[in-house]
Order: C-alpha cells, then sequence, then structure tokens
C-alpha cells in the first residue's frame, strides 16, 4: 500500500470511528439534558400549583386546571404514604396501536387528613423529535466535514508529494552508462529537496566509480592479455627450434599450459569484475533451448571423448528477457562442469519446463559441499583445468537477473536447478 493511501487510510478510519461513537454518545446527552429539564419543569410547576390545590382541597371545590403543555390530574385516594417520584411511561395516542412516551411526576400529599394524589404529565414526542432532528443535522454536518476533509488532504497530500513521485520515477529510468549526472528539479519541500540534493550526490559517486571499475577492466583486460599472447606465441616458437631435447620440451609444454590457464583465468576475473559491475546492460529475449542446443554442437567433441550418454528432453522452451552474452555464459558454464567432473560414460540430463532448468550429471558418489560450491576458487576435483570460478560466474549472473539456482545430490546424480 502506497504511503500516501496509507496515511489517508488512518485518517479515514480514526475519523469514522470518532464518527459513530459521538454521534449515538451526543444523542444519548443531550435526551438526558432534556429530561432532566422537563422533570425541573414538573417539579416547578408542582411548585405553582400546590397553594391552589391546597384552597381547593380544603374548599371542596371543583378542581379545574389548565396549564398549557401539561396535564394535570388531582383527586382524593385511600391513605398512602408521601412524597414525589418523576417517571417516564407510555400511554396510547389517537390510535389504539400508537405509544407515545410521556414523563409523569406523581405526587401525595394529605390535606385536613384527608390524602390526595397529584399527577403532571408532560408529553415528550416534540422534544424527542427535536433531538432526532437535531442529531440528524449534526450527522450530515459531521460527514460532510470528514468527505471534504478526506478530499482536502487527498488533493493536497498529492500535490505535496508530486516532487518525491516525480524523484521516484527519474531513479527508475536512470542509468548510469547512458546519463553521467542526475539532474533533479527543485522541490519547495526542504525534506524533498534535501532527498534530490543527496540523490543527485550519490549517482555522481556512482558514475566516478563506475567509469573507474569499467576503465580498469577495459585496461586490465587489455594489458594483460597482451603480454600473455606475446608469452604464448614465443613459447611455441621456442617449441619449433632445434635441437630440442625431451626436457626442454617438457618444461616449455607447462608454460603454454600454465600460459593458456594464465589467459583463462584473467578473462575470468575480468568477467567477474564487469557482472559486479552491471556492464552487461543489453538485454533481449533469449531462447534457452537454442543456445543449449548450440553449446551441445560446440561440446561435442568433449562429450564423444568421454563417452558421455546426454539426454535432452527440449518439449518445452523458455524465452528470458536478459543480456544474450551472460545467458550462453550461465548455460555453458553448466554444462563444462557437467562434462568435465562426469564419469567415464556417464549421463548428463537436461530437462526444459515452465521457467525451470534442471541439469544433472553423473560423477562423484558423494554430494557437494553446499556451503563452498558457489565461492571463488573452490574446486571440487583435482582437475588441473578446472579454475574453481565457474559456479561462482553462474552464481552472480543469476543474482544479477534474479533468478534463484539450487544444487541436490539423489540416485547418485548432481542436480543444478535453475528458475527463472
Amino acid at each position: 500500500m502506497r504511503l500516501l493511501k496509507k496515511t489517508i487510510l488512518s485518517y479515514f478510519i480514526f475519523s469514522a470511528i470518532l464518527l459513530i461513537t459521538a454521534i449515538p454518545v451526543f444523542y444519548y446527552a443531550l435526551k438526558t439534558m432534556m429530561v432532566s429539564n422537563v422533570d425541573e419543569d414538573l417539579v416547578a410547576t408542582k411548585t405553582r400549583i400546590m397553594p391552589l390545590l391546597q384552597r381547593v382541597a380544603e374548599s371542596h371545590a371543583d378542581s379545574n386546571f389548565n396549564f398549557p403543555g401539561y396535564d394535570i390530574v388531582f383527586e382524593k385516594e385511600a391513605p398512602a404514604k408521601n412524597g414525589d417520584s418523576i417517571y417516564g411511561v407510555e400511554l396510547s395516542g389517537g390510535s389504539a396501536e400508537e405509544v407515545l412516551p410521556w414523563r409523569l411526576l406523581a405526587s401525595h400529599f394529605v390535606v385536613r387528613n384527608e390524602s390526595y394524589s397529584l399527577q403532571i404529565r408532560t408529553s415528550m414526542v416534540d422534544k424527542l423529535s427535536l433531538i432526532k432532528r437535531i442529531v440528524f443535522v449534526l450527522a450530515i454536518v459531521l460527514v460532510g466535514l470528514l468527505l471534504g476533509l478526506l478530499i482536502i488532504n487527498q488533493v493536497l497530500t498529492k500535490r505535496i508529494w508530486k516532487p518525491f513521485y516525480s524523484t521516484l520515477q527519474r531513479l527508475r529510468d536512470y542509468r548510469v552508462d547512458k546519463q553521467p549526472l542526475l539532474r533533479l528539479e527543485q522541490a519547495s519541500v526542504k525534506e524533498f529537496s534535501d532527498l534530490n540534493r543527496a540523490i543527485e550526490q550519490l549517482t555522481q559517486r556512482d558514475y566516478q566509480a563506475y567509469t573507474s571499475q569499467k576503465e580498469f577492466a577495459e585496461n586490465a583486460s587489455h594489458e594483460m592479455q597482451s603480454p600473455l599472447a606475446v608469452f604464448q606465441s614465443k613459447l611455441e616458437l621456442l617449441m619449433q627450434t632445434k635441437p630440442l631435447n625431451e626436457d626442454q620440451a617438457g618444461l616449455i609444454t607447462d608454460l603454454a599450459d600454465a600460459s593458456k590457464r594464465m589467459s583463462r583465468l584473467n578473462k575470468s576475473l575480468i568477467l567477474l569484475t564487469k557482472i559486479d559491475n552491471n556492464q552487461f546492460l543489453e538485454k533481449e529475449t533469449v531462447s534457452v533451448k537454442d543456445v543449449l542446443l548450440k553449446l551441445l554442437q560446440q561440446y561435442d567433441f568433449q562429450i564423444k571423448q568421454q563417452s558421455i550418454n546426454v539426454v535432452f528432453n527440449d518439449a518445452a522452451d523458455i524465452a528470458v528477457e536478459a543480456n544474450k552474452t551472460l545467458i550462453e555464459i550461465l548455460l555453458s558454464n553448466l554444462l563444462s562442469n557437467a562434462i568435465r567432473h562426469n564419469a567415464e560414460g556417464g549421463t548428463i540430463n537436461i530437462l526444459l519446463k515452465a521457467k525451470d532448468l534442471v541439469m544433472q550429471n553423473t560423477g562423484k558418489l558423494s554430494p557437494l559441499d553446499t556451503q563452498k560450491l558457489f565461492q571463488r576458487f573452490q574446486k571440487e576435483s583435482p582437475d588441473t583445468n578446472s579454475l574453481g570460478l565457474g559456479l561462482e560466474i553462474v552464481k552472480k549472473i543469476c543474482t544479477l537477473n534474479n533468478y534463484t539456482i539450487q544444487y541436490e545430490f539423489s540416485n547418485e546424480l548432481h542436480t543444478f536447478l535453475v528458475k527463472f
């Protein structure tokens, strides 16, 4: 969830809870105050008419009281205890099914040794109706206020956060290999302005580091390959000189092998540096099946030399959006690893399914050390031609492209699973 929506949602939830709580609380508080006010009026009315009631009782005259808004009933009763009580009652209205709320004051007193009862009633219909109207109007005002605040907050926050989203989009589009410096617009909010300046400084430092590392990789590749090539050519010329005894030929051959190994090691280390610096930015749609078929043709001599049986289930295909060179290196290293560490007359199984590549090979009859398998210069075989960098390169390429690679050993088969 976006920060903007999360903030607005928090305000909305708080306001909704406050609204739902405030309306009933306000209704009952207003009703309580209204009932208290009615009760005070009933007591005041009783106080005003008591002298008249006493005179009526003493003279035994007819009682006819007319107080607007009140129904008064005054009559003799059997001896009862003195005192007043106020309570609410529901009495029938105009129709038989209609029941209306009233507030009633019941009083009992004695005049000349005779007991009298007094009831003063007032209808609560109009008063409760007024309370409901007030609460309804209040609810409309609060809901309107809530919606207004949400709309204003959303519009205002979108305007305030606009520089942030602009900066975010510029960062998504930024490529260090094509844009030396990233220039961001000046924001009116100080925090966003400081963020933009910090990002500009960061991208400037990244570009400087990128160019220096790129230059190092290019210079190292050129400067180291040249003397190695000269060294190799001189050894080949030396091997052609005569007379040349067997010991000298053996030493020259060892030097030539060491020279080739140094050249391969140099290329592998330079490749790792380029992968770490993310210098393989060009991407295209690559068919994993086509690349594997081409590699199987290239390694056909080594496969036949070791009498390896290759089973390639190519019914499916995987199309990935990636740098083609890196995909070729990844698959080539896995396949050469399966050939180099295989047994004479062994098997290689290659399976393509959905987004997974499964490559299995026979070989060592025990599992490899998974803690060191993808580390630099870790070798599981005494093969002098192995540099111990192939699987690390595979791991780096997978990490760069957000792929995962897994290893397991079962049924005497070493299995590498790549999830694209």
